[in-house]
């Protein structure tokens, strides 16, 4: 383009020395074109393999013609501004010329898979991913970057019911687009059609998370201790059953949900935490939570709530004056069935790959069923159901499947069918309300409210929580040090290393104008409701050691800790008494 003078609008020196880049409109173009030619090559190339079937269209064709229709006339109608004969020129030189360079290189890499869908379908995803690589700034359209993200998650959708799960994820590594099948599928894993897809996901994490604590040296100083005790696989299910624990606790705090009781409490603490219990070489808070943050930045796109978000809120949409104790024991049913069905998952994936359990990790496994069997005890009524939670220690007894949950079982998660009758609890929540006479005689009853005592409480909570996020800052701020000396020393640093450097930074500028605010001459009370009013109002202002994400893992951290005092005072009693 750069050769016809008639595309030029003024003096090139002119237009440069006035601080113009006078290629831009030929760079926009020319990304234009190159996307335009690589989606039609992609859909001429599927039609080759799928050998020209007109009974049945083209997926690939339906899904991106409109894109491809759209950037063509974006880009003819461009030429046309500039001059008539650009458009034929781009017809009838450009396109061919793109196309005979693309044609031969899709074609020969996948002949292999020729007449199956499989290949033209993957090459489309690949042949989106990389244009979607090209920013919006780049292409010049907004628009347009986005439908090519909802034509990847379409043609994805296409792939997956040509393959089954595990090989769509192989070729969605050798082609380059991994991210968009994990960001895709990690929010379906649940409910699941079948065990077998438990099971890969369950394989996949622990390969993921393996890979990610050796790449960050989480365990390079006790390399030894952890060969010895378990493996790296058992650490792996540690910290799949860690981000489980904490993905429930976020779970119920989104629907509102602070306090529940004890058991509970118990069972997320265990699950989230009880790795310390093995390897208590991560009880400090440093260690402890650079541990979740390689879990949190390696598998975070793993979603066990999504469709129970969705239904929940369907379901809250429906009804919104049912009684809020039905409405919680959904929730918490939701939480007892994901749980449920990942112990089962893993249940199974370690019956079919004959993978031998540590001593102490099938003591966690069977400590996490005993507390999930004690949280269900209360619900389980509720949806009419009756039962007991499987044995996970008979799982290394025999080669078989196990016995609770059969091989190839349709529809292994027994939430949904709850979920879609919620009508039970609401009616049971109705029958256990006060009548109208007791609740007007409890409520004439004088009320006394210390509000001394109320303001107290609230002053110690919210200085318990300065305290604990002023923790974490110090030790996300030695953590950096940490980094910028080893980059200055020449070493290369991680990404999840760049990006905690940038978020202590960023923490750092925003934590000047609160500490601005908190020296303000007024009482304690006053701080304690102007750091409330800000984290509730302006969340962008508090630090991210100070949000409520953080500090409920430095609380379930102590709770932990609590947790295994108490049982070692246990221990020591009855060793005592016997």
């Amino acid at each position: 383009m750069q050769t016809h003078e008639f595309v030029r609008t003024g003096p090139p020196v002119a237009m440069a020395w006035n601080g113009v880049d006078v290629h831009a409109w030929h760079k926009h173009i020319a990304y234009q074109v190159a996307a335009y030619a690589l989606l039609e090559a992609a859909i001429e190339v599927e039609l080759f393999l799928s050998h020209n079937r007109f009974n049945n269209p083209s997926p690939v064709h339906k899904i991106l013609s409109p894109n491809t229709s759209f950037l063509r006339d974006k880009i003819e109608t461009q030429l046309n501004a500039r001059n008539p004969k650009l458009v034929q020129w781009f017809r009838t030189v450009e396109l061919p010329r793109f196309s005979g360079y693309f044609m031969p290189l899709f074609k020969k890499w996948s002949m292999e898979y020729a007449g199956s869908g499989v290949a033209g379908t993957i090459m489309a995803i690949t042949c989106c991913a990389a244009v979607g690589k090209l920013d919006a700034g780049r292409i010049s359209c907004s628009s347009f970057s986005i439908s090519i993200e909802e034509a990847i998650i379409e043609l994805m959708t296409v792939a997956h019911d040509l393959v089954c799960i595990d090989k769509l994820h192989q070729l969605s590594t050798e082609a380059g687009f991994e991210d968009h099948f994990l960001s895709r599928f990690g929010s379906k894993v649940l409910p699941s059609k079948n065990v077998e897809d438990i099971e890969f996901w369950i394989g996949l994490v622990q390969t993921k998370l393996s890979v990610a604590f050796e790449r960050e040296s989480v365990v390079t100083k006790s390399r030894h201790n952890l060969s010895d005790k378990f493996g790296e696989n058992s650490l792996a299910t540690l910290a799949l059953f860690a981000y489980l624990g904490r993905e429930a606790r976020l779970f119920l705090l989104r629907h509102n949900i602070k306090d529940i009781d004890e058991p509970i409490n118990d069972f997320l603490s265990y699950l989230e935490c009880g790795i310390l219990f093995i390897y208590p070489e991560f009880s400090t808070l440093s260690e402890y939570q650079l541990l979740m943050e390689v879990i949190i930045d390696e598998i975070g796109w793993l979603d066990f709530f999504a469709a129970y978000n969705c239904e929940l809120c369907q379901e809250r949409r429906r009804s919104k004056t049912h009684p809020i104790q039905a409405e919680q024991e959904i929730i918490l049913y939701a939480v007892f069935t994901i749980c449920y069905d990942i112990i089962s998952g893993f249940a199974h994936y370690t019956s079919s790959t004959q993978q031998n359990l540590d001593a102490e990790l099938l003591e966690f496994l069977l400590q996490s069923q005993s507390l999930l069997s004690t949280c269900l005890e209360d619900y389980w009524a509720a949806y009419d159901r009756t039962g007991d939670l499987p044995k996970i220690g008979e799982i290394n007894g025999t080669d078989s499947a196990p016995s609770f949950l059969k091989k190839g079982q349709k529809n292994s998660s027994i939430m949904m069918d709850s979920l879609h009758r919620p009508e039970e609890l609401r009616n049971r929540d109705k029958h256990r309300q006060i009548s109208p006479q007791t609740e007007v005689a409890s409520s004439s009853k004088p009320v006394e409210r210390n509000f001394l005592k109320k303001y107290a409480m609230k002053l110690v909570a919210a200085s318990v929580d300065v305290w604990m996020g002023t923790q974490l800052l110090f030790v996300d701020t030695s953590e950096t040090v940490r980094f910028i000396v080893k980059k200055m020393w020449g070493h290369n640093v991680t990404e999840r290393e760049r990006k905690k450097m940038e978020r202590t930074l960023a923490d750092i500028a925003t934590l000047i104008p609160v500490t601005i605010l908190m020296l303000l001459p007024v009482s304690a009370v006053g701080h304690a409701a102007m750091f409330a009013a800000i984290k509730r109002y302006i969340p962008c202002l508090i630090p991210s050691p100070y949000s409520d994400e953080r500090i409920n893992l430095v609380k379930q951290l102590k709770r932990t800790k609590k947790m295994e005092m108490l049982r070692v005072g246990v221990e020591e009693t009855v060793s005592k008494g016997v």
